[in-house]
C-alpha cells in the first residue's frame, strides 16, 4: 500500500494541470458513519479450566462471590469465543490541508469509538467438585475500543467543466490509537455442599492501549456550494494490524470544506 501512495502522488505532482496553479489552504469537518470488523475472536469460557482452592475457613463460611471469582478467572480464554463483530458507530474527524491544482495534501484527525453488544458466551450448570459444589451460571461478555487516527492523506480531484461536482480518488498514512476494554458478567446461584448461594459480579478481562501503523484508501465527491465552501461526500477503508491480527473499517463520510 505504502509504494502505491508514493506513486500515486508522484505522478499527481507531475501532472501538467498542477503546474502554475494558486496554493489554497482548506479546512474542513465531518461526520463518519464506521462500520468496524476484526480478525480477533471474542473471549471464552472453558469451565474444565476451573481450579478451586477450598480453604478450612472457606469450607466453615464460603464467601461464593470471592470463591466463584478466581474460579471465573481461570476459566475465561482471551480470544477463545467466536468473530468478533462491531455495532455502526458515528465518528467525528477534522482535517486541514492545501490545495495546488487537482492536487490536495491534508492532515486529518478522526475520533472513533465503536462496541460489541453484551452477549452470551455460557449460560448452563458445571461442577467443579463432585458432591460438594453446583454451579449454576449465566456470563455474558461486552467489548469497548476507542479508536482515533493522525492521518496525512492526499488526494487527486477531477475537474469536470461547468459542473459544481468534483471527484476525487486518495489515501493516507499516519497512525492509530486503541483503547480496547472487554468485561464479563456473572450471575447465578452455587450449591455449596447443602446450601443454594446466589452471587453475581462483574470484571475486567481485558483492557489495553495500542498505538500502531494505519492506512486508508478512499473516494468521494466534492459538491461547491460557493467558490469557497463544498460538501464533501465519501467512501473510505481504514485499516491497521494490532497483535497480529487485522482490524479494518468502512466509513462513509458526510462533510464540509472551507477553502481561503
Amino acid at each position: 500500500m505504502k509504494p502505491f501512495l508514493i506513486a500515486f502522488t508522484s505522478v499527481a505532482l507531475l501532472t501538467p494541470a498542477a503546474f502554475g496553479a494558486d496554493i489554497k489552504p482548506y479546512f474542513g469537518v465531518g461526520l463518519v458513519v464506521d462500520k468496524a470488523g476484526t480478525s480477533a475472536k471474542r473471549v471464552g469460557f472453558n469451565p474444565d479450566n476451573i481450579q478451586l482452592k477450598l480453604t478450612p475457613d472457606i469450607l466453615k463460611n464460603p464467601d461464593i462471590n470471592a470463591l466463584m471469582g478466581d474460579a471465573m478467572n481461570s476459566a475465561i480464554i482471551r480470544d477463545g469465543g467466536g468473530d468478533m463483530k462491531f455495532d455502526m458507530a458515528i465518528a467525528g474527524e477534522f482535517v486541514a490541508g492545501i490545495k495546488w491544482g487537482p492536487i490536495r495534501a491534508e492532515l486529518e484527525a478522526a475520533f472513533r469509538s465503536a462496541s460489541e453488544d453484551e452477549y452470551d458466551i455460557f449460560n448452563g450448570s458445571f461442577t467443579p467438585i463432585k458432591n460438594i459444589l453446583t454451579v449454576n451460571a449465566a456470563i455474558a461478555t461486552s467489548t469497548k475500543v476507542t479508536h482515533n487516527s493522525y492521518m496525512a492523506n492526499f488526494y487527486y480531484d477531477f475537474n469536470i467543466p461547468a459542473s459544481k461536482w468534483e471527484p476525487y480518488v486518495g489515501g493516507g498514512i499516519g497512525i492509530g490509537t486503541y483503547k480496547q476494554k472487554a468485561t464479563v458478567d456473572v450471575s447465578g446461584d452455587a450449591k455449596f455442599m447443602a446450601k443454594n448461594i446466589p452471587f453475581g459480579q462483574s470484571m475486567t478481562v481485558l483492557e489495553n492501549n495500542e498505538t500502531v501503523f494505519e492506512w486508508q484508501i478512499g473516494l468521494g465527491a466534492a459538491y461547491h456550494i460557493t467558490d469557497t465552501w463544498a460538501l464533501d461526500m465519501g467512501y473510505r477503508f481504514n485499516s491497521s494490524t494490532i497483535g497480529g491480527e487485522f482490524v479494518y473499517a468502512h466509513e462513509i463520510k458526510l462533510g464540509g470544506r472551507y477553502t481561503f
